[in-house]
């Protein structure tokens, strides 16, 4: 995003944090593009990623009162929304239970998914990287920035934690 679409979207979110509807559909005209492409790569599925799409603009409305009035990249804020829509939509009935369907070698029918005590089974640094990746939608880079971990090892230790945890080879 240029500087001068960055400063429309920010004071586009400032006018929606204080209740002015007009200020949604500029919000919406600058961010869903992009927003829309985070969900269809978390989510697989164009009518998914719609899904939440809309969840997350209906959110950022209901909730508009919380919106930061400055000092935030708004971006990563609708796109954190976005992510936890997402997270919702997997992790809810309407899945199917294919809540790893994304993973390669994901287990099939009748395999046991990863659940709690699975992510207890974690070292404290792996649950970690994964809530950060997955659940606050934190960037390799930005978990590897945190926690001083190479971006390389990260990257490797969350593809490991999925392929062992999806039933993968370890």
């Amino acid at each position: 995003m240029n500087s001068g679409a960055r400063e429309q979207l920010n004071d586009a979110m400032r006018a929606l944090g204080q209740g002015h509807a007009e200020a949604m559909k500029q919000v919406f005209a600058l961010t869903s593009p992009k927003i829309y492409g985070k969900l269809a790569a978390l989510l697989k599925s164009p009518e998914l990623a719609q899904h939440a799409l809309t969840g997350t603009y209906l959110r950022l409305w209901k909730n508009h009162a919380s919106i930061p009035a400055s000092g935030c990249d708004y971006m990563h804020f609708i796109a954190a929304i976005a992510h936890q829509i997402a997270v919702d939509i997997r992790f809810s009935d309407t899945s199917d239970g294919e809540l790893l369907h994304h993973v390669p070698n994901a287990p099939s029918d009748g395999a046991p998914h990863m659940d709690m005590s699975a992510l207890e089974e974690l070292s404290e640094a792996d649950r970690d990287m994964l809530t950060a990746a997955y659940l606050h939608f934190e960037s390799i880079e930005q978990i590897a920035s945190r926690t001083g971990v190479p971006v390389a090892d990260v990257r490797a230790r969350l593809a490991e934690i999925a392929r062992r945890k999806s039933g993968g080879a370890e």
